[in-house]
């Protein structure tokens, strides 16, 4: 594998204001050999002919489209057959990379041979000098961790997800498509089934000014991501972590079902139908997941810890909705 083939996956919807410079800044990388499959999801805007002129004139360009419906996780299941790259990237269709990001990440993979590589990270704003950056783990990029010390370090997103991962990685697995955010969780559970992980110069810039991002906004696809947290509190569980992660992760998943509950009772639904909808998921995740020995484990688990001010929120979270 002298020059392996890196593969990176754009979902693609009404992203016109933003895909000439994102793309620009993949093209112009110093490392020439990658894909990059952009899936349209039935765009309504520019979206597609942007994409289109790209692919015309540079072959390492892909178009698809798709029927419009789901999120990331249903776009990631839908390219996965066409993906024939030795490494996944993942990026969103506003974001933006040095010229030399794919060089680095290379790189640093002959150097250690690593099942993933993770880049540094600039919290991007136009307009703004000075913005937050990621530099390896608390600014060391020469340190190597193993999956399960990255898992735990990607909880507080210490270590953020715009990570280059072996292909296998990628493949593995169909990824849930019960949540927006499913890819949060999907990443993490990578993160446990790779051998070593380290970290390599080369920025990638994840923008935060733009209003329509489907992480800048409020909808009742945020509720779902509850399914996420289920899942990622589920890891914990079964990778057997040491205390203090096990209790933490009672109190987190709870503390989450808490809060969306809060706001569920606030939000202004469009119609009756959306809310009804939302209740009945709120409602079923409760019952599936609050059994009595869950709800058995969390009083043990705030005794040991000493959050008793943990059982009031979990008194209050079994409510009725």
């Amino acid at each position: 594998m002298n020059n392996p083939l890196i593969s990176v996956v754009i979902p693609v919807y009404n992203g016109a204001a933003f895909l000439n410079e994102t793309l620009q800044t993949i093209k112009n990388q110093s490392y020439p050999t990658f894909e990059v499959l952009l899936v349209d999801d039935s765009s309504t805007d520019e979206s597609f002919t942007i994409i289109s002129n790209f692919a015309n004139l540079d072959a390492r360009f892909k178009v698809f489209k798709k029927e419009n419906g789901g999120m990331v996780p249903k776009t990631l299941n839908f390219i996965k057959p066409f993906v024939s790259g030795d490494f996944f990237f993942y990026a969103s269709q506003d974001d933006l990379f040095s010229s030399d990001l794919f060089e680095k990440m290379i790189n640093r993979y002959f150097e250690t041979k690593a099942t993933c590589i993770i880049p540094d990270m600039e919290y991007y704003f136009e307009n703004k000098v000075n913005n937050r950056k990621t530099i390896g783990l608390n600014g060391n990029r020469t340190i190597e961790l193993s999956g399960r010390e990255v898992f735990l370090q990607s909880l507080n997103w210490n270590i953020h997800g715009f990570v280059l991962f072996k292909m296998e990685l990628f493949k593995s697995e169909i990824i849930p498509e019960d949540a927006f955010d499913a890819d949060d969780y999907i990443t993490r559970k990578w993160f446990l089934n790779c051998e070593k992980v380290v970290f390599s110069e080369g920025t990638f810039f994840y923008r935060q000014d733009n209003p329509n991002a489907i992480t800048k906004t409020f909808g009742k696809k945020n509720f779902y991501a509850l399914n996420s947290r289920q899942k990622v509190w589920q890891l914990i569980i079964d990778s057997k972590f040491p205390e203090p992660y096990k209790s933490s992760a009672y109190r987190d998943f709870v503390y989450n079902y808490y809060h969306t509950i809060k706001k569920y009772k606030t939000y202004k639904f469009e119609n009756l139908e959306d809310k009804n909808e939302i209740s009945a998921f709120l409602s079923n995740f409760k019952k599936q997941h609050f059994s009595t020995k869950f709800i058995k484990n969390c009083i043990i688990e705030a005794l040991k810890s000493g959050k008793i001010k943990f059982l009031a929120v979990l008194l209050i979270a079994l409510k009725k909705n």
